[in-house]
């Protein structure tokens, strides 16, 4: 005769079973040792989290404790009621212990079914999104690339924007070009990369895809294609003319996780245009070709 105890260890079982076959639950079971208590219509059951796995366990001293229905516990283990809205917007389910294990648990426990997020994101350099940190008459925009950032929407992707190394080094209006030497604004700049790259490495360690890095060319800084006045910026002549070759933003960022192992990734420049400028289409062409 299977108890309504037996019921209860199987239902968690194989909540436990699936989060020990998602490799994305496994990512976030690292590292992680803890003690879970379910109290299901007031009886007690345990779960313990050891070397990335999720095991039925004998009672212990618990660092968390979860108090729901057997009619709840059912609903979670076949994916019926997310983790994250039990918790934090029905109330179907009490959480004792920290915020932070209660959304580890909510990742472990996602439910795909109901998460409509395609974890694929772009990291798109800062003025795209906000045209002001351009020079004055750099842009035929009023706040931001509309087209560009239309388009990117429309390919379902997360943009990601990246920090204006110019604004963090030189000023909002420049007035610090020339005033640094070519060691002082690298090092500024390799600041605001590695910000960048703490970032992708998070991305990709849970296992989302990035889709592209996007920069804008022809800008000193962040150009990927061809850069201009990158001498200027850098101190080393007066040539304001295009130069192939990355921007000293792009190219830190380029050292910065080539050093820290990062795999290569998708690297792209669009163009930015001016007031009066053509080239809207073939701008809109690289995002669909790249993407």
């Amino acid at each position: 005769m299977i108890t309504e105890a037996d019921s209860t260890l199987k239902l968690l079982e194989k909540m436990a079973t699936a989060a020990n076959l998602r490799e994305d639950s496994r990512l976030r079971l690292r590292d992680w040792d803890r003690i879970i208590r379910w109290e299901i219509d007031g009886d007690p059951f345990f779960w313990r989290i050891a070397k990335s796995e999720v095991k039925i366990s004998l009672p212990a001293l618990p660092d968390i404790c979860i108090k729901c229905s057997q009619e709840t516990l059912e609903r979670l283990a076949f994916e019926e009621l997310p983790f994250f809205l039990a918790l934090w917007t029905t109330g179907d389910m009490k959480f004792e212990g920290s915020f932070s294990d209660a959304h580890r648990l909510g990742y472990i426990f996602l439910n795909r079914k109901n998460d409509k997020r395609e974890r694929r994101v772009v990291f798109v350099v800062h003025c795209f999104l906000n045209i002001n940190t351009r020079f004055p008459e750099g842009s035929a925009f009023a706040g931001a690339d509309l087209p560009v950032i239309e388009t990117l929407l429309q390919k379902g992707v997360g943009m990601i924007q990246m920090p204006c190394p110019e604004f963090h080094c030189l000023g909002l209006e420049k007035d610090r070009v020339g005033q640094l030497s070519e060691s002082e604004l690298r090092f500024c700049y390799q600041t605001q990369a590695s910000s960048v790259v703490d970032q992708i490495e998070q991305y990709l360690d849970y296992g989302y895809e990035i889709a592209g890095i996007i920069g804008m060319n022809p800008s000193p800084s962040c150009g990927v294609e061809v850069a201009k006045g990158k001498g200027k910026f850098l101190g080393r002549d007066e040539d304001i003319s295009e130069r192939e070759g990355p921007g000293v933003f792009i190219e830190e960022l380029l050292n910065l996780m080539k050093a820290r192992g990062v795999k290569p990734l998708p690297l792209f420049g669009i163009r930015r245009i001016l007031t009066g400028e053509n080239g809207m289409e073939e701008r809109l062409k690289i995002i669909h070709e790249k993407l």
